[in-house]
């Protein structure tokens, strides 16, 4: 966001709003001490979530089956939780928010770019049957960012679900795994301003995610194009961490590989030490004042 013309992506406060009752330690996380809370702008109304039955269309019952308590109460049972619990939903930390990791040159890290759509999760999971005699069923489902949404609509999500038939991709890799999940950004005409040009919704894959955790990208990225499924454009295949945020900064500013505009940012990640974080463009953010 912009602050009296300014690019601002934080503030800083002096040390005595801590509680003095304890000793804190470099680097040590506060946001609960405090009271910060983190607000993102809520995607999942960008576009209809769900067909909830009449009554419960209002925006007060919308805002309500955010907390889970009343989607138990109003929901019926198997719409109880909004979201997969044996997934983890798609939120990548920002690099302001962890410099130290720059001190890691030993580490080499994959760059993909960032794309300024909507997360998106599909995911197949296998159901045992009650007895023995009975075959194993499979549960597919459709989730934005933060909810399961359970009929199939209009939204972007359920779109590019049908237009790559995800659930029968998702039946030829599961094997004898429990699930298998795929993750990615749904861009679409009516999302984000379009910023990319397109015509109809599409999907670009990020994740590939088994119970064993997730496929490192090259390796996912050959696995689904043999189903047509695209990943995030790649930057850089082994990369070494500058010395600064600023540098990281500088780098995410650039064209996008979608279309002649500025790209959002990037992601970094390295699959054999779990380690993966986010550089937002700098560029981007005053551009479209975000």
């Amino acid at each position: 966001m912009k602050m009296a013309g300014v690019l601002s992506q934080g503030i800083c406060f002096p040390l005595f709003i801590l509680p003095k009752d304890k000793e804190y330690e470099l680097e040590e996380d506060v946001t609960n001490i405090i009271g910060i809370t983190k607000y993102e702008p809520n995607e999942d109304n960008k576009e209809p979530v769900d067909k909830m039955p009449k009554k419960y269309q209002h925006p007060i019952f919308q805002f309500l089956f955010k907390f889970s308590i009343f989607r138990k109460l109003l929901l019926p049972k198997k719409q109880f939780k909004g979201f997969p619990e044996f997934i983890s939903k798609t939120d990548e930390t920002r690099i302001q928010n962890m410099p130290f990791i720059l001190n890691n040159k030993d580490i080499k890290f994959v760059i993909r770019e960032k794309i300024d759509g909507q997360s998106g999760t599909f995911f197949l999971k296998k159901t045992k049957g009650k007895w023995f005699w009975q075959k194993d069923n499979y549960d597919f489902g459709v989730c934005s960012r933060n909810l399961r949404l359970w009929n199939e609509d209009n939204s972007s999500y359920w779109t590019v679900a049908k237009k790559y038939n995800i659930e029968s991709i998702l039946e030829k890799l599961i094997g004898e795994n429990d699930f298998v999940a795929i993750q990615g950004e749904c861009i679409a005409p009516n999302v984000q301003g379009n910023k990319y040009k397109i015509k109809e919704p599409d999907l670009y894959v990020f994740n590939l995610i088994f119970p064993y955790g997730k496929i490192p990208c090259t390796t996912g990225e050959k696995i689904l194009k043999d189903y047509n499924l695209k990943w995030c454009p790649l930057i850089v295949k082994d990369f070494t961490l500058p010395d600064s945020v600023n540098e990281l900064l500088n780098f995410s500013n650039s064209k996008s590989a979608l279309h002649n505009v500025l790209r959002e940012g990037i992601v970094l990640r390295n699959y054999d030490k779990n380690i993966s974080f986010k550089v937002v463009s700098p560029d981007f953010l005053i551009k479209f004042d975000e």
